[in-house]
């Protein structure tokens, strides 16, 4: 994802909702750390507040009372978190949220969704949309065919069963054919590094349904969406456990996981058995401090700001591909957007790898005017902003996306003539693509 032709940048510096390469050059952020941030960078109160716990102690060895109050901001913020743990980090979260549902049902499988990103443990990277590796059968034949990144062994698809987005027949039939055996199910309420795609209406509910009534822990894995308020309380719904991480450490590294008291309480040392987790850095103060400043600052009224310019920049890259007669169309929830070459937006992972195909070079050209216009995006196609973004910003990298996709027109025209809307084909055609097909 930070990796890219004909080099990468480098940056050095963060202000507000800018960032600066080592050359000095500056670029509205809209990649926010990929998602991880909404104040922006060397926000005033997060820097205090780091400041003043540095020289008190890092990380003690012990409760403090940092992790009560962040605790307790957290709970007030999301009320299935009757009960919540520490760790360092989403990739963390989510590992113990699955080994917590295992433990807690003694059961051993778990249901994901076909490219649904939960961190770099091995349980996660089954078809995790950026996995890269190669395709194996499933655990149920009729599946489509799993996605193992490199150095995950084959073993994990015999606990580990990955379904599409969006369609609850799959769940009902998985959870059907394998009663008694699913430990949990864990999703993004919004698919993240697969294409930005919110959950079609009724899905989650569904979903919350069909678990509930197999004994089945659903988890919402929330580390992306809690800048949307988080996606649980803005939509009503309750899930038995929640994973969190970014914006949550107020741009430390930090991770929660917890939810319902009965599966929590298996952690607690004064039972017998207990279920045993410890992390060196778990919880250290410097990063609650941070997490304490972030949450104080971003309420209802940030989170309803993020929104606002979420739609705007959506419909401004709506209007820009139709000005320019492109074919595509911005999705996304609140400050979380994509835009999707193509007709149709996708619904699923396996959409946005369809819309993907053969259209590398053109994601590339698009990435790399938009970095010479003075705009971060990610190469994946994530955008977010932060609460300190200005509504002019967002409609100038509008105008900054339609000035590319003009630019773009003659290639499009040679390579990708489905991606231009009637009547600009010809148009296209008139011109003369830049040399090598490539624009700088």
């Amino acid at each position: 994802m930070t990796t890219y032709a004909p080099h990468p940048l480098y940056f050095q510096r963060g202000e507000g909702a800018r960032v600066q390469d080592l050359d000095g050059r500056w670029y509205h952020d809209l990649v926010a750390n990929y998602g991880a941030l909404t104040h922006g960078h060397n926000h005033p109160e997060l820097t205090r507040a780091v400041h003043r716990q540095i020289e008190q102690g890092t990380a003690l060895g012990g409760p403090s009372t940092l992790q009560y109050r962040h605790a307790e901001l957290m709970r007030d913020r999301v009320p299935s978190l009757e009960r919540l743990r520490y760790c360092n980090s989403g990739t963390e979260a989510t590992m113990w949220a699955l080994r917590t549902a295992r433990a807690y049902t003694g059961r051993d499988i778990i249901i994901k969704i076909d490219g649904g990103y939960h961190g770099t443990h091995d349980w996660g990277h089954v078809s995790a949309f950026l996995s890269g590796g190669a395709t194996h059968d499933q655990l149920l034949p009729d599946l489509p065919a799993a996605d193992l990144a490199p150095g995950v062994p084959e073993s994990v698809l015999e606990s580990v069963v990955a379904v599409p987005y969006n369609e609850t027949e799959a769940v009902k039939d998985v959870l059907s054919r394998l009663r008694g055996r699913v430990a949990g199910l864990i999703v993004e309420p919004v698919l993240g590094v697969g294409g930005g795609i919110p959950a079609r209406p009724g899905y989650l509910e569904e979903v919350r349904r069909l678990t509930a009534q197999d004994g089945v822990v659903l988890i919402f894995d929330e580390c992306a969406t809690f800048r949307l308020g988080p996606w649980q309380v803005k939509h009503g719904l309750r899930p038995d456990l929640s994973t969190f991480s970014k914006i949550v450490g107020g741009g430390m590294p930090l991770g929660v996981f917890g939810g319902n008291a009965d599966i929590m309480s298996i952690f607690d040392p004064a039972r017998p058995r207990p279920l045993y987790h410890a992390s060196a850095f778990g919880g250290n103060s410097l990063s609650l401090a941070a997490g304490i400043a972030a949450l104080e600052s971003f309420g209802a009224a940030e989170v309803a700001y993020l929104d606002r310019l979420g739609d705007r920049l959506r419909c401004g890259l709506d209007a820009a591909a139709q000005e320019a007669g492109v074919v595509g169309k911005a999705i996304g929830e609140g400050g979380m957007s994509y835009f999707h070459f193509g007709a149709q937006p996708p619904r699923a992972a396996a959409d946005t790898v369809a819309a993907r195909k053969g259209r590398d070079q053109l994601r590339a050209l698009v990435h790399l005017h938009l970095l010479n216009e003075g705009f971060l995006t990610a190469r994946h196609g994530l955008m977010c902003q932060h609460i300190v973004t200005e509504a002019p910003v967002v409609d100038a990298f509008a105008t900054a996306f339609a000035d590319t996709l003009r630019l773009l027109r003659p290639y499009l025209c040679d390579h990708h003539p489905e991606l231009l809307s009637a009547g600009r084909a010809d148009q296209a055609a008139s011109r003369t693509t830049p040399a090598g097909g490539a624009v700088g």
